[in-house]
């Protein structure tokens, strides 16, 4: 039987774009708490935005990782690892693969205009900058000679990226970037999606090891301090929530939102040290913690559009 040519969803790893609805439908019902208003056509410059952008990073990350050695059809049977492993199984879509992530940096270019065009000038440097920034980090997350994801410095850069960038463009696309209420949820963001590529970082430590990647799993040393270190991503995600809660009108609501994921916690870390010794168990235990990833982003969205209708 031949195999299937993989899709072009499976290329841009479609199943982690929720990272990127989840600032922009944040950010959006923020201003719309604060201002009463809503701006279509800005909340769709910005996705153009921050869409294309995360598509590019995640066709770079596999380009790169593959060439260095990172990604192999072993790690990539796992969707919770950091690369799909497309390049190793049909080497020739490379460069495929190199021609969306250039046209997501051009789209992306092109949505960051559309928001100049429609945007009060002092906003220009803003977009500019979000742009430049994000467009930069998105191909040396691990490209040469850069390589942030090998220096210990890629988490950093999922943080920045998803959570103060995104948000903020999400923000300035509504016209309110440094609102206090902005500024306050500018963190939870990233740090979800931290903690979803930390599981990650902990599935890949074995390929990352022999290809001379080191993220901060592997710097802390290994897969027990990995899963401290999970703790400790969580623990801020719920101080920010709670804090969040704490200035936002109604924020009860918020504390509300973030329960059915506080509930999933203790089984993710049970699973977890559970796994501890054993490469299928922790693939397991890193899908649990996608799961909270997951019902984190879903159900803080509800909570916020709540805010945002009442």
């Amino acid at each position: 039987m031949v195999d299937e040519c993989p899709s072009t969803y499976e290329m841009i790893r479609g199943y982690g774009l929720l990272a990127m609805v989840v600032p922009l439908t944040i950010s959006t019902a923020i201003a719309v708490i604060v201002t009463g208003g809503f701006d279509p056509l800005g909340l769709f410059l910005a996705a153009v935005v921050g869409f294309s952008i995360h598509v590019s990073m995640n066709l770079y990350n596999d380009i790169y990782d593959t060439r260095q050695g990172c990604d192999t059809l072993e790690s990539g049977k796992s969707i919770f690892s950091g690369g799909s492993a497309v390049i190793v199984r049909e080497p020739a879509l490379e460069g495929k693969m190199f021609t969306i992530a250039r046209s997501g940096l051009v789209m992306g270019l092109i949505g960051t205009l559309g928001l100049m065009y429609i945007s009060a000038r002092e906003l220009w440097p803003i977009f500019a900058f979000i742009f430049l920034s994000a467009a930069f980090l998105s191909k040396y997350y691990t490209a040469e000679p850069i390589k942030f994801a090998y220096r210990g410095l890629g988490e950093i850069v999922i943080w920045l990226g998803f959570g103060p960038f995104a948000v903020l463009l999400g923000a300035a696309a509504q016209g309110i970037p440094f609102h206090p209420l902005v500024l306050a949820i500018m963190p939870v963001t990233g740090l979800s999606t931290l903690i979803f590529a930390w599981g990650g970082e902990m599935v890949d430590m074995p390929y990352d090891l022999k290809a001379g990647k080191r993220g901060l799993v592997i710097r802390l040393g290994g897969l027990r301090s990995g899963i401290y270190g999970l703790m400790v991503l969580h623990a801020l995600l719920i101080g920010n929530m709670i804090f969040a809660a704490y200035v936002f009108p109604d924020g009860w609501i918020l504390i509300l939102a973030i329960v059915p994921y506080i509930l999933m916690l203790p089984k993710v870390f049970t699973l977890l040290f559970r796994g501890l010794g054993s490469e299928e168990g922790i693939y397991e235990r890193a899908k649990m913690n996608f799961l909270s990833f997951v019902v984190f982003s879903v159900f803080v969205m509800i909570g916020f559009v709540v805010l945002a209708l009442m």
